[in-house]
């Protein structure tokens, strides 16, 4: 189990113990501060944060398109690095 994993056990365990995060931690013997960051880091939307994208080697026809999470889409005909990184940029 990876660290991430591992984090979200034990808060789904936490909520699921009816204990309070002091007693759960004291139960577990780790930090309250660590675990109150677990909590306040489960609570995030996955998926929101930056991905790796890399550009075709060679032009496709159509352009390239970005689409984000909130629905907002970015077309280029001419997919440059420097038109990527520029769409990206301003976003």
């Amino acid at each position: 189990m990876n660290k991430a994993e591992e984090m979200r056990h034990a808060v789904q365990q936490w909520r699921e113990s009816g204990l309070t995060q002091k007693a759960y931690c004291e139960k577990l013997g780790i930090k309250r501060t660590t675990f109150a960051n677990w909590v306040k880091r489960s609570k995030a939307k996955p998926g929101i944060g930056f991905i790796a994208i890399t550009p075709p080697a060679q032009p496709t026809p159509g352009g390239i398109e970005l689409i984000y999470p909130n629905g907002v889409r970015l077309k280029t005909s001419s997919p440059g690095k420097h038109i990527l990184s520029e769409l990206i940029r301003i976003w």
